[in-house]
């Protein structure tokens, strides 16, 4: 080997992370690109509507069933000078971006080792996940934006900077109600920490009425923000739509008669199997801090879509990125990562491109990945306090 080959090897060994990065940005950007010109039945029967509604009549009255801050996005994509379809995917595409780099960090920070490389995976993972892809580049959804608040908000309630994160929180709910998956970690760190004041809570619906005030110009209702989200839980009468929910082990998943009676009884157990992590910790005296934070998000927001009734096969997306989080910090937890992309996989074709389904095999895999989560992450969390102890002691 002469010195010049030397010297090349040399600086791509000082430079590996940055090289990786740039790699993987390439890919993800190539991915993305390839899939620009699909239309999804969601955006032919929906998304592409609202946006020529929007362009034609402003935002005058209600369409579709996102609140108001989406609505005011769509209405400032109408003002650019590309095709609708694709206004829609750059900008839940840049948010896949967004999520990667904040995940990245928020690996960085918990990591005890090797943090630059776990950094890269974790930017990686998230931007070359099919799901997440999938989701922006193909459908058009913007499951990502919501999402990627909600992890920030994460990130920035592990470092006790509850102000900047109950912002994000708000700004996570005023894309989607879907951040409600993650509200009840908030609850807990309130409850156990004891740092801030119950009072900071109107941080949230505060954040959302600020970021609804641009619709004022159109005449809209402030509170529309809210009315919105009341409106959408009526929305969608079914134990479950196209979700491998818990409760399709025993129920017909689309039967309204049966979501009428089942449905209060499947809400109740969903706050009590809530309840019942929340005392085992505090009895266990976890600290929700770190790792153990990401862990007890991740089962309170797995547990909330599992059990609510009418979710939809989109609604995992938040408990799938924390999922790729444990996968990097919990290596024995990458195959129960896979498994729940995979099962995402299975709802995404049967929508995407038509391909048969199983829902009762989906069902099943999720609810033995599920049981295996709690088994295996409830052992992390004693392992993560024993941590904890040590040191206080010496």
């Amino acid at each position: 080997m002469n010195s010049f080959e030397k010297k090349i090897l040399e600086w791509i060994e000082r430079h590996l992370y940055i090289i990786i990065a740039i790699v993987v940005t390439v890919m993800a950007i190539v991915a993305r690109c390839s899939l620009s010109e699909f239309v999804s039945g969601d955006a032919r029967k929906f998304l592409l509507p609202w946006y020529y509604h929007i362009e034609e009549n402003g935002l005058y009255s209600q369409i579709g069933d996102y609140n108001l801050l989406y609505q005011f996005m769509i209405w400032l994509m109408t003002r650019l000078p590309i095709k609708a379809i694709y206004s829609y995917k750059i900008l839940s595409c840049a948010f896949d971006f967004a999520m990667a780099i904040i995940v990245g960090f928020f690996v960085h920070r918990l990591s005890n080792e090797n943090k630059n490389w776990n950094s890269i995976i974790a930017y990686s993972a998230v931007l070359l996940c099919p799901t997440v892809f999938l989701n922006s580049a193909a459908w058009a959804q913007c499951d990502v934006i919501y999402s990627a608040f909600a992890v920030l908000g994460i990130y920035l309630l592990d470092r006790e900077q509850y102000n900047l994160s109950l912002i994000s929180l708000g700004v996570s709910f005023a894309f989607k109600l879907h951040a409600v998956f993650v509200l009840p970690i908030y609850l807990f760190v309130y409850f156990k920490k004891r740092r801030f004041s119950l009072l900071r809570f109107t941080i949230v619906p505060a954040t959302m009425l600020v970021l609804a005030s641009p619709l004022l110009f159109w005449g809209r209702n402030i509170l529309d923000t809210f009315s919105i989200y009341a409106s959408q839980t009526k929305t969608y009468p079914a134990m479950a739509k196209n979700y491998p929910s818990a409760w399709l082990l025993f129920c017909k998943a689309e039967d309204e008669s049966q979501y009428m009676l089942y449905k209060t009884a499947a809400i109740i157990f969903t706050v009590f199997m809530i309840a019942v992590f929340m005392v085992y910790w505090i009895r266990e005296k976890y600290d929700p801090s770190g790792r153990s934070l990401v862990i007890m998000t991740f089962l309170l927001a797995y547990t909330t879509v599992l059990f609510l009734p009418a979710m939809h096969e989109r609604y995992g997306f938040i408990y799938e990125i924390l999922g790729i989080i444990l996968a990097i910090l919990i290596p024995k937890t990458i195959p129960l990562c896979a498994g729940l992309i995979a099962v995402s996989l299975g709802t995404y074709g049967g929508f995407l491109c038509r391909t048969d389904v199983w829902p009762e095999d989906l069902t099943w895999t999720n609810f033995i990945l599920y049981v295996a989560y709690v088994v295996i992450l409830t052992r992390e969390l004693k392992k993560e306090q024993q941590i904890a102890v040590v040191p206080a002691e010496q």
